[in-house]
């Protein structure tokens, strides 16, 4: 339904072609980007309308030259605008349009929704869904094949005080957009790259059980390294990625997180 995937090493990015048109997203690299513009020729020959950035990271959206001869129109979240002003990279385009709380571009018959719920993974993190084909990308939050660990366990990235908030709205979002599958940004070896919307409740609930078991714990005065020694992980063992070293990280920095705030 107009809804293709591009996969560079360990990255893939998603792009649609409309009837009046292209929306590509992240660019990744400049050197994807470059193969990134040669795989849409050999799709279609229509010219690239819109490059959507999921977020302001740099190993997303770098790249963006290899689409200027579309004189094509760069969107995000406006604080990844703000984001970018403010620690530029020459090899990152600005965007042209940005959004506050949702936003859609369209291509003929193809489109992608843009939805913003606040601090999750960074601060500018757009929730997209590819229509007509209904599908949804969570970019570095909802991975499939099934709920994950994150490759970072210093949670560098997330900001943890919203993050439970962000998964409900997106569960809501995906049930009153009718949504069924969702796509990840990051491929897996030997894994479909599409996975039930199901994935996201899932994932959510990896999230709800850590922090609940850190909570427990340092409302019970335990202090941050003792944590990982005495609580019982099995409820997190069925998690792809388990690693209880992993985790220990994980509990401290959330552990954080009960002491200040945010």
């Amino acid at each position: 339904e107009g809804l293709y995937l591009f996969v560079y090493g360990n990255q893939q990015s998603i792009f649609l072609v409309g009837n009046d048109g292209v929306i590509a997203t992240d660019p990744l690299s400049s050197k994807a980007a470059v193969v990134y513009r040669a795989a849409i020729a050999k799709v279609t020959d229509q010219p690239i309308r819109y490059v959507v950035y999921t977020s302001s990271f740099f190993d997303r959206v770098r790249g963006g030259q290899a689409f200027a001869k579309d004189e094509a129109e760069f969107v995000a979240q406006d604080n990844c605008k703000t984001n970018l002003q403010a620690t530029p990279d020459p090899d990152v385009v600005a965007p042209d349009l940005t959004y506050t709380d949702s936003m859609v571009v369209s291509a003929g018959d193809a489109s992608l929704e843009l939805h913003y719920f606040g601090q999750s993974y960074g601060t500018c993190l757009s929730v997209m869904i590819a229509k007509p084909a209904n599908i949804m990308l969570v970019h570095g939050l909802v991975n499939p094949p099934v709920a994950m660990l994150p490759s970072d366990p210093t949670l560098a990235n997330y900001y943890l005080h919203n993050l439970l908030a962000f998964f409900v709205y997106i569960e809501e979002l995906a049930a009153a957009e009718g949504v069924e599958q969702v796509v990840g940004s990051v491929p897996v070896e030997g894994a479909a790259p599409l996975a039930s919307v199901t994935v996201i409740t899932d994932q959510r609930v990896f999230w709800d059980t850590l922090m609940r078991i850190v909570e427990q714990e340092y409302n019970k005065g335990t202090r941050a390294r003792v944590i990982p020694k005495k609580v019982d992980m099995s409820p997190l063992e069925g998690y792809a990625g388990y690693d209880p070293e992993q985790i220990a990280i994980m509990m401290r920095r959330i552990y954080t997180l009960n002491r200040i705030g945010r």
